[in-house]
C-alpha cells in the first residue's frame, strides 16, 4: 500500500506542476518586472510541488557571502534535487544553465531568462561553446554563476561522473568553485520514477575550490578533484541521514 500511495503522491503532484508551469511562464512575461519578480512566482509553484510530495530541505556547511563571485557547482540525482535547487539557490546566483527542454514549454524560453537561466543548447557544441564564452564573461563582470557538474539529472544514489563545463568557467574566469552537494533526491523520487516518497533533502556548502594559476589544460583534473569532494560530501549526508531518521525512531 506504501508504494501505491507514493506513486500516487509523485504522479499527482507533477501533473499538477507540469499543468502549471505554461500558466506561471505566462504570469512571469506578461507581469514580472524584474529577475527577483520572475525566480518568486517560479518558487511558488515549485514550493507547492515540494509540499505535495511531503518534501522538507535542510541546508548545512556555509554559504558564500553575496560580495563573493565565483562558480557554484551542484550536482543532481533526481528530478527531486533540481526542484529544491531554485528555493534554496537564488540567493547566491546571478544566473544558472539549465536544460534546453524547459524552452519547449508555452512561453518557456522567455520566461527563463527573465529568471536568469541560461539554456544549454545539447548536441550543438557550437551553442554551447558560445554560451560558455558568455559565462565566462559574466563571471570576469562579478556575476555569481551556478552551473551542474553531471550536466544532467544522473539517476543514482551517489555523485555522476562531472563534465569539465564548471571546470572551465571557472579556470577561464579565474573564480573558485563553490561547491553546493545535494543528498536525498533518489530516496524521495527515484529518476526516472514518479514515485515520491516523503523525506529530506539535505544541501551542504562546502568550501570553495581555487583556480589560481590553473589553465584550460587542467580542467579534467579539476573536474575529478571537484567530483571527488562531491562525492565525500555526499556519504557525509547519507550518514547525517541514517542519524537523523535513527533519533526519530520511537
Amino acid at each position: 500500500m506504501g508504494t501505491i500511495a507514493e506513486v500516487f503522491r509523485g504522479a499527482w503532484a507533477s501533473a499538477m506542476w507540469l499543468v502549471g508551469v505554461p500558466f506561471v511562464n505566462m504570469r512571469i512575461v506578461r507581469h514580472a518586472q524584474n529577475k527577483d519578480e520572475a525566480r518568486a512566482m517560479m518558487n511558488v509553484h515549485i514550493a507547492k510541488f515540494i509540499q505535495r510530495c511531503g518534501v522538507k530541505i535542510v541546508v548545512d556547511g556555509t554559504p558564500p557571502t553575496i560580495d563573493d563571485v565565483y562558480v557554484l557547482c551542484y550536482n543532481e540525482a533526481s528530478f527531486m534535487d533540481v526542484a529544491v535547487f531554485p528555493l534554496v539557490m537564488w540567493p547566491y546566483i546571478d544566473r544558472v544553465g539549465a536544460a534546453d527542454i524547459y524552452a519547449y514549454f508555452p512561453h518557456g524560453r522567455a520566461a527563463m531568462e527573465m529568471a536568469g537561466f541560461e539554456l544549454v543548447p545539447r548536441g550543438n557544441r557550437a551553442g554551447t561553446d558560445k554560451l560558455l564564452e558568455k559565462i565566462v564573461a559574466a563571471v570576469k563582470d562579478g556575476e555569481r554563476v551556478g552551473w551542474g557538474g553531471e550536466g544532467r539529472i544522473v539517476g543514482i544514489d551517489g555523485v555522476g561522473r562531472f563534465k569539465i563545463g564548471a571546470s572551465l568557467i571557472a579556470i577561464r574566469a579565474q573564480a573558485p568553485i563553490v561547491p553546493a552537494a545535494f543528498f536525498g533526491g533518489h530516496h524521495i523520487m527515484p529518476f526516472p520514477s514518479l514515485r515520491a516518497k516523503p523525506g529530506t533533502v539535505y544541501v551542504r556548502f562546502g568550501p570553495p575550490i581555487a583556480t589560481d594559476g590553473l589553465v584550460e589544460e587542467d580542467a579534467r583534473a579539476l573536474a575529478d578533484l571537484v567530483q571527488k569532494v562531491f562525492a565525500g560530501m555526499y556519504e557525509d549526508l547519507r550518514k547525517k541521514d541514517a542519524q537523523a531518521a535513527k533519533e526519530d525512531r520511537p
